[in-house]
């Protein structure tokens, strides 16, 4: 089959190759038509294609796609997005919010208002303290795909499903280092005490 043919069956073809390339996801219930294509009989030569012009396409099963890219020049903004979601969940997490229905949230004005009261030193630190910087990284985080903005609040789109694996992979981490101090305190009489001193905390979000 010709190229020509093949591009006529990948009818959003260009559409669906600017979004991800820009960085961007494409969403089950917001983007349902490109979805839809991705999960087609053409699926496979979607993938194909895209992996002819050097993209990794990443479909996840829970609802969102994406480009897999190396990093590169925008890996500080990545970087503050992510920080962004893991403050978000953390936030939520100890407020009681069950994590795994992130997409009923509503995040308004008080909720960001608190969390960044809540991380002052944190943001801070990561120069992410302005209103300017802080609105910055918001706004990327919804260009993304991460979130929609409704009004003055916003939800969280399932690409977020990326933020809560990684989150859970920190908490277990941190249980996971827990045990290890448990186990050393436990056998003090093994060690001598300027070793134990030695242990570090774990890891945590806030500062």
């Amino acid at each position: 089959m010709s190229l020509s043919k093949d591009l006529e069956n990948l009818k959003y073809v260009k559409d669906i190759f600017n979004q991800l390339a820009a960085g961007r996801h494409i969403d089950a219930s917001a983007d349902a038509e490109w979805w839809n294509a991705l999960q087609g009989e053409h699926k496979d030569d979607y993938a194909i294609l895209f992996k002819h012009l050097g993209k990794k396409l990443e479909i996840d099963p829970r609802g969102f796609a994406y480009f897999n890219f190396d990093e590169d020049a925008n890996q500080k903004a990545a970087q503050q997005v992510a920080l962004l979601f893991l403050l978000i969940l953390d936030k939520k997490y100890a407020d009681g919010a069950d994590l795994l229905r992130f997409t009923s949230w509503i995040l308004d004005p008080v909720f960001f208002a608190e969390l960044r009261e809540k991380n002052k030193e944190l943001l801070v630190q990561e120069k992410l303290d302005s209103d300017e910087a802080w609105n910055r990284v918001v706004h990327k985080a919804e260009t993304l795909g991460f979130m929609n903005k409704d009004d003055s609040c916003y939800t969280m789109m399932l690409p977020c499903w990326r933020f809560i694996d990684l989150y859970q992979d920190l908490s277990d981490s941190e249980t996971d280092n827990a045990v290890v101090d448990d186990t050393n305190e436990d056998s003090e009489d093994l060690v001598e005490e300027d070793d134990v001193d030695g242990i570090g905390d774990p890891i945590r979000l806030e500062h």
